[in-house]
């Protein structure tokens, strides 16, 4: 008995992961009921009250009755139903979207997911002693988490839910832990009959077949594949709700940490007694599938430490070090964190697990180190390390040695296989996946168009009492007529399967309307047919996430490691900026006063810019193993996919959405990771051409010019919705990297002046505005960083002219521009804050500010500006407080240059 959803839950493994987005899943606790009802959890509220908050026939009490019924048969028919009806994930999807628009009222005529009871009745059935019955209800609660908590950009589990947080911190926390906890134990006994009925069989098979001792063996396999699926589900659930719920993160402590580390060790044995196949036999559906949950359930665990160890500083600080002898170490002590590394380190390196199992691992033993190593040599804490040098060696040769070498390895294959069918080891790649969906999806939509044209057929005999075979015949002719239109669109690339359909089609649609039996027995087949279909293209779905997802992680854990130290002083500046009134001078002296003593706060503590000597090692293996060059020729390949795949199949059909938003935010997540690479301060200039870049431009005389080089030939290209990825990276390069400036010739700058003079990238939709918007900031501070600061004696008076001219075009457009006020406002800011810079020094282009009258623009522009910024700050648009500041601050600067530039 298994779970239907099962498939789906572990899709959304990648929709979040890493330090640079919030990973989605949490899992939900139900009501303590009268059969098998776990000890020491809070009581249910709805029980202990009487009445409570339904009714006794209420939908929720029925569905409840059910669960908890006497008889296993009955609640796992119960909780199957919910799987496929109230937890299924399209039906959680649905409302999740309607609780996040304000729709999502309790109703208490019809039952709803989010229910506090019924969700403690179902974590109640985690520990149901029936493990169908357990391994079900652990799926709903994981549909649950996946596709209605972890439905959106932002966690529904919020801390002014108070019957949420109550189930998932109180209730299902312990649930939890003793369901891992309880699993580990019957997976451990398990796995040592398996190994005696393993031997058993290899004595009796030397006289006889061993037919008993194989039966019996294949018996424990079945029961340990259960137990390990109920594992892999209840640590999917743990995952989300260390994602996803701080009040549950805060009462899980250090409990979970050594029940997670003890899944790693039982997995690898467990993958060593998987059945193998006897010669001659024919591998059967279950062969093939071997492992698969034993792998799910390894993953699951390292996602969840990942998740638990990262930024968990009182949790990595309270671990033993592992420094002392374990056999000197105090009984129920939790694992040391060297033992931790070890274990860690030799997931990174197991055969068995997939790349997102060994990513995970990577990140958990990165979270160790930077609060155990980082952070001290930061801090310069006198002696931190001392006593140490064992575990620093642990981590950092873990980190330089095995993690940068896992990560670049990863890199390799996709540059060589993105635009192949099959990959080196056999391996689906991502335009062999992408032909597999959009065929996939062309099958279901012509299947469907067809049952609807059915349908209609059916319709139309009964109302009219026409002849089938008349109406069949006029069907015919119109689907031929569409599928010659549609031949024609794709210049004379033919689809033969729907031809056939329609050759048959006549006698077809008469037996659909004449002979019930004959109707009943197609439709049967039809659904058959569309449900082998949608199963084959969830698979491949499924395969694609894995893919994009793991490939998305490592590009994470390299911005982490390329990232540096965060300055948490950035978020302090709090000051109440807000206009009182609609005149020019909106602020007083006071008011100037906090903005530049809190400017003055944050420059001095940004200083300390130094490289530690750990970062430093790893700063050198991760340029010695050139991965930031293949990083950028991984980036260049994903820029180049979706138009080569689809106009390799004909250039009609756009690509599923599904991939289209996965490139957009895994080329997003690849800008952030070389935004990171080339501004860290501790990687060292790239002195020579880089030896692993295959597609290297020639001209390149050194690391940085090949960089710019291949940037700016990105650029050119005619994907115009990469063009803000590739200039953000850009930006980063000229910020970083001084002597980049030299590389933007007058070609280069044409092309920056262009795309700021560009009104739009693809669609007229909300998201394209957004990236449109992204784009002009990032040639907008280009520019700024060319013609600003001390470059005025390096660019002549015509290069200054001509980049005015573009600025203060944009300010103008941005001023005129009424349909989205966030963005004008943004791009407003931009441009104020490059023409402030540019000609607030003595040794700027006077001529070309006094001959542009940018003094002029700035005056006119400046009252509309601060209008715009007091509306936002009145909720007009969805901006946080602190951008409102950053704006009032750019307005007051404004203020205070036009006085400056007045001689005021």
């Amino acid at each position: 008995s298994t779970l239907t959803d099962d498939e789906d839950t572990p899709s959304h493994d990648f929709s979040a992961m890493g330090k640079q987005s919030k990973r989605k899943n949490k899992r939900r606790s139900g009501a303590a009921g009268k059969h098998h009802r776990p000890t020491g959890l809070a009581d249910d509220p709805a029980a202990s009250a009487g009445a409570g908050t339904e009714s006794e026939t209420s939908p929720v009490n029925n569905i409840i009755k059910k669960i908890r019924h006497g008889d296993p048969r009955v609640r796992h028919a119960a909780l199957v139903a919910l799987s496929s009806t109230l937890y299924d994930s399209n039906s959680l999807s649905n409302a999740s979207k309607k609780r996040r628009n304000g729709g999502g009222g309790s109703n208490n005529a019809v039952a709803e997911a989010n229910n506090p009871t019924l969700l403690r009745a179902l974590s109640e059935k985690l520990l149901d002693t029936d493990v169908p019955c357990a391994t079900t209800a652990a799926g709903c609660l994981s549909n649950y988490v996946s596709f209605y908590c972890g439905g959106g950009s932002d966690s529904i589990l919020e801390e002014n839910d108070d019957g949420d947080l109550e189930v998932a911190s109180d209730v299902m926390v312990p649930i939890l832990l003793q369901r891992i906890q309880s699993s580990l134990g019957a997976l451990q006994s398990l796995g040592t009959q398996m190994v005696n009925a393993k031997n058993s069989n290899s004595t009796k098979t030397s006289g006889k077949k061993g037919k008993s001792a194989i039966t019996e063996k294949d018996k424990l396999w079945l029961s340990l594949n259960e137990q390990w699926s109920l594992l892999s589900l209840t640590l999917l659930t743990l995952a989300g709700l260390i994602e996803n719920c701080p009040r549950a993160f805060r009462r899980l402590g250090a409990n979970a940490f050594p029940q997670l580390l003890s899944v790693l060790p039982l997995a690898s044995d467990s993958m060593q007694l998987i059945p193998k196949k006897e010669e001659g036999g024919n591998e059967n559906e279950m062969e093939k599938n071997e492992g698969e949950s034993i792998l799910d359930a390894a993953t699951n665990a390292l996602r969840a430490l990942h998740s638990l160890l990262d930024d968990n500083v009182s949790l990595v600080s309270s671990l033993p070090l592992g420094n002392v002898a374990a056999s000197s170490a105090p009984t129920g002590t939790p694992p040391s964190v060297i033992s931790a590394v070890t274990q860690l380190t030799h997931a990174i390196h197991s055969e068995h697990f997939s790349n997102m199992a060994r990513l995970h691992a990577a990140g958990a033993i990165l979270s160790l180190r930077r609060v155990l190593v980082l952070e001290k040599e930061e801090n310069a804490i006198a002696g931190a390390l001392q006593g140490e040098e064992q575990l620093v060696v642990a981590l950092q040769s873990s980190t330089n040695d095995v993690i940068v070498p896992m990560l670049c390895s990863l890199f390799d294959s996709p540059i060589h296989e993105m635009n192949e069918n099959i990959s080196i080891d056999g391996s689906s790649t991502p335009k062999h996946l992408l032909t597999q969906m959009v065929a996939l999806s062309q099958k279901l939509s012509t299947m469907k168009e067809d049952q609807e044209m059915e349908s209609q057929i059916v319709n139309e005999v009964n109302s009219r009492k026409e002849p089938a075979r008349m109406i069949a015949r006029r069907q015919k002719k119109m689907k031929e007529d569409k599928k010659k239109k549609e031949e024609e669109e794709r210049k004379g690339k033919q689809d033969n399967g729907m031809e056939m359909e329609i050759k048959d089609g006549s006698g077809d649609m008469t037996m659909i309307v004449e002979g019930g039996d004959e109707e009943k027995n197609a439709n049967s087949a039809g659904k058959e047919n569309e449900e082998a279909l949608k199963q084959e293209l969830n698979g491949v779905v499924q395969s694609w996430r894995d893919l994009v997802g793991s490939q998305k992680l490592a590009l994470e854990l390299v911005a982490n490691l390329c990232s540096g130290r965060m300055d948490e002083d950035d978020d302090q500046m709090e000051g109440d900026m807000m206009y009182q009134d609609d005149d020019e001078h909106m602020w007083d002296s006071d008011d100037e006063a906090k903005l530049m003593a809190a400017a003055s706060a944050t420059n001095s503590s940004g200083g300390n810019n130094s490289t530690s000597p750990s970062e430093l090692a790893t700063c050198k293996s991760i340029s010695s193993h050139h991965l930031p060059e293949k990083i950028l020729v991984f980036f260049r390949k994903w820029i180049e996919f979706l138009p080569s795949s689809m106009g390799s199949m004909g250039g009609a059909v756009p690509p599923p959405a599904l991939v289209s938003e996965e490139v957009e935010e895994l080329l997003s997540t690849c800008a952030l990771c070389l935004g990171n690479v080339v501004a860290s301060s501790n990687l060292p200039t790239w002195a020579a051409a880089p030896a692993a870049a295959p597609t290297a431009n020639g001209q390149a005389k050194n690391g940085v010019q090949w960089f710019w080089l291949e940037l700016v030939s990105m650029l050119n290209s005619s994907n115009n919705e990469s063009k803000p990825h590739v200039t953000s990276v850009m930006l980063a390069l000229l910020r970083s990297q001084p002597e980049s400036h030299s590389l933007v010739d007058s070609l280069a700058l044409d092309l920056l002046v262009s795309l700021l003079q560009q009104q739009k990238l693809s669609n007229q939709t909300e998201d394209d505005e957004d990236a449109l918007m992204q784009m002009h900031c990032n040639v907008i501070s280009m520019l700024g960083v060319l013609c600003s600061e001390q470059q005025a004696s390096r660019h002549s008076a015509t290069v200054d002219a001509k980049v005015c001219r573009a600025l203060l075009e944009q300010l103008r457009s941005s001023m005129n521009d009424n349909s989205a006020a966030t963005n004008s406002i943004i791009i407003t800011h931009e441009v104020l804050n490059v023409l402030m810079d540019m000609y607030g020094r003595d040794d700027c282009h006077d001529e070309v500010f006094a001959q542009e009258d940018v003094l002029g623009h700035f005056q006119r522009c400046l009252p509309g500006f601060k209008r715009r910024i007091k509306r936002a700050a009145n909720g007009g648009d969805s901006n946080s407080r602190q951008e409102v500041d950053v704006w009032s601050e750019t307005a007051l600067n404004a203020s205070r240059f036009i006085k400056y530039k007045k001689g005021g």
